[in-house]
């Protein structure tokens, strides 16, 4: 079972590295964001997971009060994985525990400046761009690509829309929300370098959801 989820896992990698041209020095493939309405059990979640890489997770916690103990357990665990670990919402303490980063959802305006770790944030139109400049983020998350269980309030940004976008961003950027294995080669060829989400993974590890 290990060997066929690991199979699996290798197989989705290939198809997203294939969706463009990478440079030598490309990281991650595939962006995980916890999801506590989908997941009950991030550790456990975490753990069905074969090691990589190419494989990177941020932390989206509901309880602050609860995000530092949190974030530091997963960490280890992520480590353990060779998984890029990013906390979502706080510097502090993304910068405390020795995360790889933080990540900034469409609240955030403004962030404390860290060339040591990796800032994200989301980017849900051209509305968005003042933040991201104010942000000075080294990747941007465009979403929702496509409909999603995550929430199904937004209006998915769509594979026309998504190359308008980009190329008025001019950042580095990957894309969030509804990318499953049966709609994955519809991303080629529009400077996609990774993918983000949950329902991929699933399919990956058979979890259903």
């Amino acid at each position: 079972m290990v060997k066929l989820t690991s199979n699996k896992l290798n197989s989705l990698l290939k198809k997203v590295y294939s969706l463009s041209r990478k440079s030598k020095n490309e990281t991650i493939l595939i962006w995980i964001f916890l999801d506590s309405d989908r997941i009950k059990d991030y550790e456990k979640f975490i753990n069905l997971i074969p090691p990589n890489k190419k494989i990177g997770i941020v932390l989206r916690c509901r309880h602050i009060e609860k995000r530092y103990l949190e974030a530091k357990k997963l960490l280890k665990l992520c480590k353990k994985k060779k998984f890029t670990f990013l906390v979502s919402s706080s510097y502090i303490i993304a910068k405390s525990i020795g995360a790889d980063g933080v990540h900034y959802p469409n609240k955030y305006n403004y962030c404390k400046k860290d060339p040591k770790i990796l800032t994200t944030c989301s980017y849900h139109g051209y509305n968005d761009i003042k933040r991201i400049k104010q942000l000075s983020v080294g990747l941007v998350f465009i979403s929702p690509i496509f409909s999603t269980k995550s929430d199904i309030n937004k209006k998915e940004t769509g594979l026309i829309r998504i190359s308008f976008l980009a190329n008025y961003l001019k950042y580095q950027y990957s894309v969030l929300g509804g990318v499953k294995s049966n709609n994955i080669k519809s991303l080629r060829n529009r400077g996609i370098k990774s993918i983000s989400g949950l329902d991929i993974i699933f399919d990956v590890i058979g979890v259903k959801c």
